[in-house]
């Protein structure tokens, strides 16, 4: 081979290098954007080695800026990931890891402001206030979904808003866990506030049941007008919330 086509070819493979390694993160999401659904990035900087998205929205919330550092063994099909997330609906972090068809997370760890959740509870349309700080150590997800699970939950400053009042709530917490790779179950609990907690929310594709047991310590008027919208009570004040959705099978928890 002639010295010249040697050049050629060092050159061209030392420009396949350079846009390897520096290859446009925003050139990336305009070739993906229209391949993934319920995702939009506001805008985009960096590589896709190492970037950040602004004003990112999943599913109709904004979550804010995401942070992304790519391990070059993507290039060898083995794909390590690390993904930040600071926003007013959350902060947190992972480490991610693709292995066969699944994802792999560890350290999964951040806060949620409730508040900023778009959902409400029972028929006055009570809306949770307060932040979830969780903790998760491990986590696989196949076809969308956890197999496998483990971690924690904790609601402090737990309230409900209603439309004249909030109701405080105390600290309450979940531990996550999963069953057979198709459950995913919280056994709930309480931290000694106004309210008493014991039971278990339990969810699978096909759908959710909740089996909860609810008793006020305080003597606040307001807590107890909710606990009593919330199921039957019985003689010493406790409340059986019982809350089920879709194609939930098998026994109670």
């Amino acid at each position: 081979m002639k010295r010249s086509t040697w050049h050629l070819a060092w050159l061209a493979l030392a420009a396949l290098i350079v846009l390897v390694a520096f290859f446009p993160a925003a050139l990336a999401w305009r070739m993906l954007a229209g391949k993934v659904g319920g995702l939009d990035l506001g805008s985009v900087h960096g590589t896709v080695w190492n970037g950040r998205a602004i004003n990112v929205v999943i599913s109709g919330m904004p979550v804010g800026t995401l942070r992304w550092d790519l391990s070059r063994t993507a290039l060898l099909g083995r794909v390590e990931l690390a993904v930040q997330v600071d926003g007013p609906l959350m902060q947190g972090s992972v480490r991610l890891a693709r292995v066969d068809e699944a994802w792999l997370g560890r350290d999964l760890k951040g806060t949620v402001d409730v508040a900023r959740l778009p959902f409400s509870i029972g028929p006055r349309a009570w809306r949770p206030q307060g932040t979830w700080d969780f903790t998760i150590p491990r986590i696989e997800i196949r076809g969308g979904w956890p197999v496998q699970l483990d971690g924690r939950v904790v609601w402090r400053n737990a309230a409900l808003s209603g439309r004249h009042d909030i109701v405080a709530l105390g600290v309450l917490r979940a531990r996550l866990s999963e069953k057979a790779g198709t459950i995913i179950e919280a056994r709930l609990a309480d931290a000694g506030g106004p309210v008493a907690l014991s039971g278990t929310l339990q969810a699978s594709p096909l759908g959710w049941r909740l089996h909860a047991l609810l008793r006020a310590r305080s003597s606040d008027a307001s807590l107890h007008r909710l606990l009593a919208a919330l199921g039957p009570m019985d003689a010493d004040g406790t409340v059986h919330l019982r809350r089920r959705g879709g194609l939930m099978m098998g026994e109670e928890p």
